[in-house]
């Protein structure tokens, strides 16, 4: 099984390097042509399973189209992202996702360990080094900053959120059905905004089409199967080998080096994220 979560760690590193050879597309538009595309893959690999949502009831359909909205919200920002900011600073702020979501499910009742709040502080300190390096340097930088804290937020929260139709729903049926709201919501958003969707060059699409069946459909369903037999503090300690890959990619593959205080900032975010959140066993 940790043999399957390292594969799925290694799909979903290819997502961000992806999004970045998608270009010139627009990243609005790659955010919801690769929604689209993963919910009908999903939607297939579910089958007759679908039909699990049509009896679903009225309060699980309200979650369903929450989860869905904030899982849209969630692509169209952090993919933006990469257009403004380095990939090693965009998914490392990504990343925090699990300290908002401690923050979110603090605000609702759930109780938060002094580690967690130990770890929520670390992984603040390296988002102020990674996020002050981005300020001396000017330009956009720390516009790409915001929206990929934005990114995790929204994560969390849509995690928060989906929590709750664990048991109302099968995995694939689930997945089918949030990234089918989420990718009709960026589509209406793209067309709102007058965002061409079928300008690019074909390898963009090629790109996209890449990033929604690698990291979208294999990644996630990967990961979704490894927490459902593995401990949850391994998906945890894992999940922060993606920032790590997907900046060695992009590296690679477009010269990309990251500025030194996002490299800086990024370990400490990860080391606050590990420390914090990787002892969770439940």
């Amino acid at each position: 099984m940790r043999v399957l979560l390292l594969i799925a760690i290694v799909l979903l590193s290819m997502a961000a390097p992806l999004i970045r050879a998608a270009a010139p597309v627009p990243a609005l538009a790659i955010a919801a042509l690769r929604v689209c595309l993963a919910a009908v893959a999903l939607a297939a690999i579910a089958g007759r399973d679908l039909g699990a949502l049509a009896r679903l009831g009225r309060r699980e359909r309200l979650l369903v189209v929450a989860a869905g909205l904030l899982l849209g919200v969630h692509f169209g920002v952090w993919i933006t992202s990469l257009s403004f900011t380095s990939t090693a600073a965009s998914v490392a702020l990504v990343a925090t996702n699990p300290m908002f979501a401690a923050l979110l499910g603090w605000m609702i009742g759930d109780a938060v360990t002094g580690r967690q709040w130990g770890g929520i502080g670390v992984a603040a300190l390296g988002c102020a080094v990674l996020a002050g390096g981005d300020w001396q340097a000017g330009g956009d930088a720390l516009i790409g900053d915001g929206l990929a804290v934005l990114g995790a937020a929204t994560a969390a929260a849509y995690l928060v959120v989906g929590r709750r139709l664990r048991a109302a729903l099968p995995l694939f049926p689930y997945l089918a059905a949030i990234n089918g709201v989420a990718g009709l919501a960026l589509l209406a958003v793209a067309l709102a905004l007058g965002t061409p969707l079928t300008t690019g060059p074909s390898w963009s699409y090629a790109a996209i089409a890449a990033s929604a069946l690698i990291a979208s459909v294999g990644g996630h369903t990967l990961l979704n199967v490894a927490v459902r037999k593995t401990p949850t503090h391994l998906v945890a300690l894992a999940i922060l080998g993606e920032p790590i890959g997907a900046s060695l990619i992009s590296w690679a593959a477009f010269g990309e080096v990251p500025p030194w205080t996002a490299a800086a900032g990024g370990a400490v975010i990860l080391i606050g994220i590990g420390v914090g959140f990787g002892g969770r066993r439940r």
